[in-house]
């Protein structure tokens, strides 16, 4: 058996499939299959039941799974030995919602890949649920929410900063402020948002139907830059986080529409499981993100 078996091992159980694991790991699908071979033939009995198109562990590799994930741990922490007195080197998996990726990290990670050349960083862009379940599954070292202020104990939750939601329009919307008027009344105007895990409209869909709001229907779209471009021409409003949008307000691209009340709180937050090894590369990591978003602020913004 070799330490690369157990990877792919556990990289098919991660993708759900043979075919996907060695896409990923950039093997034959062959190869795949036969790091599997070598692991059962060394058990003697098979790791994985295929049924049609889908495959299950067996007893065996359900037991196996829970030993080779402890392996790769140490496997990690090894291989980041010489990170300790050396170059830093190795991966870092964050996750991240576009919005923070976009207007957020872009310096922090100029930063890191500057100081920091021989780290491999892989970074993925997803929803907030679907960045929390990222991390929690061992998909993702440190993953980046918008949300209320978490506090679970099984993470580590650093808050970052307050980060304001709002409502925009075109500069020709015709609702000028989301107030009473609009109180049991299906609007006219269509909707536009993103992916339904997303926390921020969660929160503003929860507004418009306490207050039976309706909009004539919602158009989802697949990018923050997407919405932008669409609610500006006059397609319909949004809702998204002030941080994403104070540029083309400056401009007059969009506008605020004003509302009645106020949404829950959310501030962008970095989390990481509270039983992660950190090695160097994830310390260094979480040290010039903290730096960074100590000038993270919206003082400079005038409305």
């Amino acid at each position: 058996m070799e330490i690369r078996h157990f990877i792919t091992f556990k990289k098919i159980i991660e993708c759900g499939s043979f075919t996907h694991a060695a896409e990923q790991l950039g093997y034959t699908q062959s190869t795949v299959t036969s790091h599997i071979q070598a692991l059962e033939t060394h058990l003697g009995a098979p790791l994985f039941d295929r049924l049609g198109r889908k495959i299950h562990l067996t007893e065996t590799g359900s037991r196996l799974l829970q030993y080779s994930q402890e392996m790769l741990k140490t496997y990690e922490k090894i291989e980041n030995m010489a990170n300790e007195t050396g170059d830093l080197k190795g991966e870092l998996r964050i996750a991240a919602p576009e919005s923070l990726t976009v207007y957020r990290l872009e310096p922090v990670l100029r930063e890191y890949r500057k100081r920091f050349p021989h780290v491999s960083i892989k970074l993925s862009n997803a929803t907030c649920g679907a960045n929390k379940r990222a991390l929690l599954s061992g998909d993702a070292d440190v993953a980046f929410l918008i949300v209320p202020e978490l506090q679970e104990s099984d993470l580590v939750v650093h808050p970052l900063a307050e980060e304001p939601i709002v409502v925009i329009g075109s500069p020709d919307h015709p609702i000028t402020a989301l107030d009473s008027r609009y109180h049991n009344r299906t609007l006219e105007e269509c909707l536009i948002a993103n992916e339904r895990d997303c926390s921020y409209r969660t929160m503003f869909e929860e507004y418009l139907r306490d207050r039976h709001i309706t909009p004539s229907h919602i158009m989802e779209l697949w990018s923050i830059e997407a919405m932008k471009r669409c609610v500006a021409s006059g397609l319909g409003f949004a809702c998204l986080p002030l941080l994403a949008v104070m540029e083309e307000l400056r401009d007059h691209k969009l506008r605020l529409i004003p509302f009645e009340g106020s949404f829950r709180k959310v501030f962008s937050q970095m989390i990481y499981h509270k039983n992660k090894w950190l090695s160097p590369a994830l310390t260094a990591f979480i040290e010039i993100t903290l730096r960074h978003a100590k000038d993270w602020s919206y003082e400079e913004y005038a409305g």
